[in-house]
């Protein structure tokens, strides 16, 4: 039995007794009250005290423990023996075998060299068609010169400045001329070359450009044999091709 139920046990029966305790002096005690002040006594009719009825409570008993039964352990098998390799049979050695000797690498045959390409010509547009004149001088009065003309392909004298001569000489080097040149009291079309010491330009040659800042030929190079003390050469034309 629990405490907590031995408990409430106790106190069931304490209040029991009292109330029983209580109703049985009120039977005594009542009328003997009740003749001191006078009044008639009450006859107290006894309550019945039900005492509580105690339930057991059942005990929970532990069950046993279930034990699992031992598994068996298989037996261990015996393993497979491995099969036994089988050795390949011995290969049977033959006759050695003769071995080719290799061939020279054929000769390698010589590129032809590639035939050489025509450079093609530039289209020039001028062209000299009056070689210089020479005039003779008395030494000393006569400076040393070389003058022409320059013309379109009607034969009129082109424009002032329209294109440039280039001269180059042993003597003096590259010089130009710009045809029509005003500070040369030039004509236009016209052109000229004067010696600055007095002599002569020996070979020299002369080419159109386009002018001195662009020195783009357009006619071919003309080399002319070259002018002594005593004379120039003047009456060169060259002549816009059609």
């Amino acid at each position: 039995m629990s405490r907590r139920l031995l408990t409430i046990l106790v106190v069931a029966l304490a209040v029991a007794l009292v109330c029983v305790l209580g109703a049985s002096t009120a039977m005594v005690l009542g009328p003997s009250l009740g003749g001191l002040l006078g009044a008639p006594a009450a006859t107290v009719t006894p309550t019945k005290t039900f005492v509580p009825t105690f339930t057991a409570t059942p005990s929970v008993q532990a069950s046993a423990t279930f034990t699992p039964e031992p598994t068996s352990t298989p037996e261990p098998t015996t393993p497979p023996v491995p099969p036994t390799p089988t050795e390949p049979p011995t290969p049977t050695v033959g006759p050695p075998t003769s071995t080719p000797a290799p061939r020279p690498p054929a000769a390698t045959a010589t590129p032809k060299p590639p035939q050489p390409t025509n450079t093609p010509q530039p289209a020039y547009e001028y062209e000299l068609v009056q070689q210089p004149q020479k005039i003779q001088c008395d030494p000393g009065t006569c400076v040393p010169a070389i003058s022409g003309d320059v013309r379109d392909a009607q034969g009129n004298p082109v424009d002032r400045y329209a294109v440039t001569i280039r001269l180059e000489s042993q003597t003096f080097g590259v010089a130009w001329c710009a045809v029509g040149d005003e500070s040369k009291m030039l004509q236009p079309g016209q052109f000229k070359f004067e010696s600055p010491d007095g002599q002569r330009f020996g070979v020299y040659s002369l080419t159109v450009v386009r002018s001195q800042g662009d020195p783009t030929p357009l006619s071919q190079t003309y080399e002319i044999k070259g002018v002594s003390r005593d004379s120039n050469h003047w009456g060169i034309v060259f002549q816009r091709k059609q």
